[in-house]
């Protein structure tokens, strides 16, 4: 798949599990994952562990790339919505473009060196490295002190809104695309249901 993203619908979970096979081989997020991960949109005081939904909660969810605490991150993200509400709160896609940097974005994205946080001893890196974007500001930390130019950047970038419905599935080459979620109603508290698949 060489375009950012997909469509389609699958009504089974056995069946989005051989559909994103087809992309490659599965990787979990965490140690205790399990191959299909729950994404469910709740308010920060119904979460103890700590994770984007117990910072946010029904708010915003910040631009990020899947699973950027890890070395090597998913190339493709397949995500399906399962929920019991009809039109919820659409996932936003961010498409980038490294033609659209000038040349001091595009020398900050390839050498500003970044400390990524992971649940080992955390890494150095940059936002753009071997054609592989990578960028979550709640794991990655710019080793010098420095403008972060990332909001600018990303602002420049197209966008793309997924539109969910009852087993929708969007397959995402996390690589090019970063994504996030807009502020939730409180009636999709527990509501908003999507299933994760991590592909390498």
């Amino acid at each position: 798949m060489n375009i950012d993203f997909t469509e389609t619908i699958i009504e089974s979970d056995l069946d989005f599990i051989n559909l994103a096979l087809t992309y490659g081989n599965s990787v979990k997020s965490r140690k205790d994952s399990e191959m299909i991960e729950t994404l469910i949109a709740l308010s920060s005081d119904q979460v103890e562990k700590d994770s984007l939904t117990k910072r946010y909660g029904l708010n915003q969810f910040p631009i990020h790339t899947d699973c950027a605490y890890l070395k090597s991150p998913p190339k493709y993200i397949l995500l399906r919505y399962i929920g019991s509400i009809d039109n919820p709160t659409p996932t936003i896609l961010v498409h980038f473009d490294k033609s659209k940097l000038s040349e001091e974005e595009l020398d900050f994205v390839c050498r500003t060196i970044w400390f990524v946080k992971s649940k080992d001893k955390g890494f150095y890196t940059t936002v753009y490295k071997d054609d592989i974007l990578r960028y979550d500001k709640e794991v990655m930390k710019m080793v010098n002190p420095a403008e972060n130019k990332m909001d600018s950047i990303l602002a420049k970038m197209k966008t793309t809104e997924i539109e969910w419905k009852k087993n929708k599935v969007v397959i995402i080459n996390n690589h090019s695309t970063l994504h996030f979620r807009p502020q939730i109603s409180n009636s999709e508290n527990n509501k908003r249901i999507l299933q994760r698949i991590n592909i390498q």
